[in-house]
């Protein structure tokens, strides 16, 4: 019992630091709306592995819990996943305010026609400025 609470203190206290943050820069409701999406589908392929799991199992009306365990992990892992992707860049500066993010790494595929070759071109931005 000890140990659920230290963890759950843990994850309300990371969780505060970062929500705030990205929702005074949302001027509009985008990001947020595919934060609480991403958590959504998130619990909902979670819910999905849990029966699986439970129905695995030798008695599966006993697991009623890897239920509760696949959806609140989909849910913390759909919230990141989505958080994670809503940041652009390293420090974000906007309205006077600078913020620390997790960067996005931009993937892109550029053919050559000339000597028809492939290249894997890989970016992260370190600063975004709004003027």
């Amino acid at each position: 019992m000890r140990r659920r609470l230290v963890v759950f203190t843990l994850i309300i206290s990371l969780a505060i630091q970062i929500i705030p943050s990205k929702a005074a820069l949302a001027d509009n409701s985008v990001m947020m709306r595919n934060v609480f999406t991403d958590a959504l589908y998130g619990g909902a392929v979670g819910a999905l592995l849990g029966v699986a799991f439970m129905l695995l199992s030798d008695k599966p009306s006993d697991h009623w819990n890897y239920l509760a365990y696949g959806t609140g992990g989909g849910i913390i892992a759909g919230a990141a996943i989505g958080i994670a992707s809503s940041t652009k860049a390293l420090a974000e500066v906007e309205h006077g305010k600078i913020t620390l993010n997790v960067p996005e790494i931009k993937t892109d595929v550029i053919h050559d026609k000339r000597d028809k070759e492939t290249e894997v071109v890989r970016s992260v931005s370190l600063l975004r400025y709004n003027f």
